[in-house]
């Protein structure tokens, strides 16, 4: 028998007969260790061992950190990414977690200026991030080119693309949980990174009882960031810092670990032409976890946390309208496991959410609109896991509703099934069905191409809450330990979403009406470790709708074909190269059937005369024309070496090495296009004391 730790690094063995055992722990990329263990009868017996890393090749380093799936698990759609994953992207710029996330499939975006991302079908406000369990609102930097979560902070990172487990709820389309590193334990640790566009530095080391963690991102020059934009007047500057801190003390408590960790970060636009308005936005999160062993086979994680946002248009003497929000989110939850003899396991849990919400204004006829909105939210939920079996395993959960948040509240039960049947110890066929809502959403317009303002909201008495049903399948063929195929379809119906309501012609007239949808699609994904050589490729066809008055349309994220392939090679003597290529089908716009002239009256003439004539576009079916093929490759090299007692890694990538004219969009005065990144040369000095 045996068991995989979660990401906090607990585990457990049950129905373990009494006496003497031999405990091998092995994680790839560290080396195994070897234990005797003495077993008594009715007693918890504690084995606590601290793994030491191991240099391996590059083929081995793509899955440092990554938990062992077996194909009879039922974490279907579930990916894991450590730092070691996220290295393998070539920099553009930066590292970056997001852009790992978007060469998964069923992942997409709209272009390759940003980071943000939509998964099936989904919009980007569908999309939880998680940082130590606390809800991260604003979790890109810069106009959303990069996550505000640094890599160097990541440990691990599980990203649930749909039929997740009624533990995750609140939101429609994925889950990225996020676990920071806990710091060194044993020696004191910093780190020194630049790139063109930023440096960063971290700490960490042992403190009585425990570790901490510090690290921090600060930009010094946009030069690049503004060549990347191709916005020669965008004045960016941004930053991010976070710290954790482990405690643990027998006298306080003989079987528990604390936590203590924040994270705050801030995003300015500051113009020097006082014709153009400046931006503001910040995160700011603090929080507590407790884990805990009980006496009996029982595990829990309890989490204290306070997460805020604001974010503030300043439009000096620009045509911009002053706009404000703020977000203030109190969450307290408790999760246990309990793990029976016969191997199944009793989850369960209770989150209770306390959201105040608050936006400032003038809306689509200009009149001034200040929101303001809190409530309270207490969910439980129920997970038993069927382990009994050795080919056959059923997860059944529910996820109940007991407050909501919005005042029209969502289904009062979200029923969550998954199972796996694994007929050959190769193969594995998986299934999972769920329901699941969402009663906070940003007030964002698909057609602006780059969004810097999206407020987020508690969903308004007039709207019902948005609501969906997963329903997804699929096979794994795993060889060995190195190669892996996996097949998976799904198909997603939502209800209740929010779009801008194109019917307002008045002040009273609601700002936004709910609208139906449904995606539904096949992905690929092929991952093969060999000799020093990953390879990762991927591909999913998908088809995504809107539904309003009984119109269908595509959002402006839907994506026919999308394919992705990662390449990393150990070239020997400390030498690594890496390339990824990526190609999708055309967005989805909405073209202009033409234009016509609009005669405007000047209202404060004495007679009736002509004051002026506006040329008007006359736009024609929504989303029915789309833009050309996009495809991209990127290659980068490193090459890590040592001065004195430092080791420093050198590296340098290229971004859109063929140089392809990929469009962004269409100019609307002139119809030429726009296009998004061309050949763009980055390097990186990362050192380490």
């Amino acid at each position: 028998s045996g068991a995989t730790t979660s990401t906090s690094g607990y585990y457990l063995i049950s129905a373990v007969p009494a006496g003497s055992h031999t405990v091998i722990i092995s994680h790839i990329g560290y080396r195994p260790e070897q234990v005797t263990v003495t077993v008594r009868d009715n007693e918890i017996t504690r084995c606590n061992v601290r793994l030491v890393p191991t240099l391996i090749s590059l083929g081995e380093v793509s899955v440092v950190g990554e938990e062992v799936v077996r194909p009879t698990e039922t974490g279907l759609g579930l990916q894991r990414i450590s730092t070691e994953d996220i290295k393998l992207m070539p920099v553009t710029i930066e590292s970056d977690l997001f852009r790992v996330l978007r060469s998964q499939p069923g992942v997409g975006s709209t272009d390759d200026v940003t980071s943000k991302y939509y998964v099936r079908g989904g919009g980007g406000d569908q999309n939880l991030v998680l940082l130590n369990g606390a809800t991260v609102y604003g979790p890109f930097h810069a106009l959303g080119i990069y996550s505000v979560i640094d890599p160097e902070m990541i440990s691990m990172a599980e990203f649930y693309v749909g039929g997740f487990s009624p533990e995750y709820g609140g939101r429609l389309s994925s889950i990225l949980n996020v676990v920071t590193r806990d710091g060194n334990k044993n020696n004191y640790h910093g780190t020194a990174q630049a790139s063109l566009l930023s440096g960063k530095l971290s700490f960490e080391g042992p403190i009585p009882g425990g570790s901490v963690l510090v690290t921090g991102r600060k930009s010094y020059s946009g030069r690049l960031l503004k060549n990347y934009l191709n916005r020669p007047e965008a004045p960016f500057d941004f930053y991010d810092m976070s710290f954790k801190v482990n405690y643990s003390n027998p006298d306080i408590d003989e079987n528990g670990k604390f936590v203590l960790h924040g994270f705050v970060s801030r995003d300015q636009l500051l113009n020097e032409d006082p014709l153009k308005e400046d931006y503001d936005i910040r995160n700011t999160i603090v929080g507590m976890n407790w884990h805990r062993v009980w006496s009996s086979p029982l595990y829990s994680r309890m989490n204290l946390s306070y997460s805020g946002f604001a974010a503030q248009v300043y439009p000096n003497l620009s045509k911009a309208i002053p706009r404000m929000n703020r977000v203030s989110d109190f969450t307290w939850d408790w999760d246990f496991t309990y793990t029976y003899d016969s191997r199944d396991e009793l989850m369960f849990g209770v989150q209770n959410k306390f959201v105040a919400t608050k936006l400032e204004l003038d809306n689509l006829c200009g009149a001034h609109t200040s929101l303001a909105e809190h409530g309270w939210g207490l969910d439980c939920y129920v997970d038993y896991r069927f382990r009994r079996w050795d080919k056959f395993r059923l997860d059944l959960g529910v996820r109940p509703k007991l407050l909501a948040l919005s005042t029209l509240r969502p289904f009062l039960f979200e029923p969550r099934v998954s199972l796996a049947y694994q007929p050959y110890p190769f193969v594995a066929f998986k299934a999972a069905v769920g329901v699941y809502s969402q009663e906070m959403f940003t007030l964002s317009d698909e057609n602006e191409l780059i969004s810097i303002f999206e407020p987020w909201i508690i969903t308004p008495d007039y709207l019902q809450s948005m609501s969906a049903g997963h329903l997804t399948a699929g096979m794994t063929v795993e060889i060995g330990d190195r190669l892996s195929i996996e097949i998976d379809g799904y198909y997603k119906m939502m209800a209740n979403l929010v779009d801008a309501n194109p019917k307002k012609f008045t002040a009273e007239a609601h700002d936004y009406v709910n609208v139906d949808g449904e995606s539904y699609g096949l992905e690929f994904l092929f991952k093969c470790h060999l000799a020093g050589v990953m390879v990762q490729a991927s591909y999913a066809l998908s088809w995504a709708y809107k539904e309003r008055e009984g119109k269908m349309y595509f959002p402006r994220y839907d994506s026919r074909h999308s394919a992705n392939v990662l390449l990393g090679i150990e070239l020997g003597e400390m030498w690594s190269a890496n390339a990824s290529w990526s190609l999708r089908s055309g967005m989805p716009f909405t073209p202009i059937a033409g234009y016509y002239d609009r005669v405007e009256i000047d209202p404060g003439a004495p007679t009736d005369v002509l004051s002026d004539i506006v040329p008007v576009t006359y736009w024609g079916e929504k989303n029915t024309a789309r833009l050309p093929f996009y495809h991209r490759l990127d290659i980068g090299v490193s090459k890590k070496f040592q001065v004195s007692s430092a080791d420093v890694t050198l590296g340098v990538s290229i971004v859109n090495v063929y140089d392809r004219k990929n469009v962004f969009y269409l100019d609307r005065d002139t119809g030429q296009p726009v296009y998004m990144l061309r050949f763009l040369p980055s390097a990186t000095l990362k050192v380490e004391l």
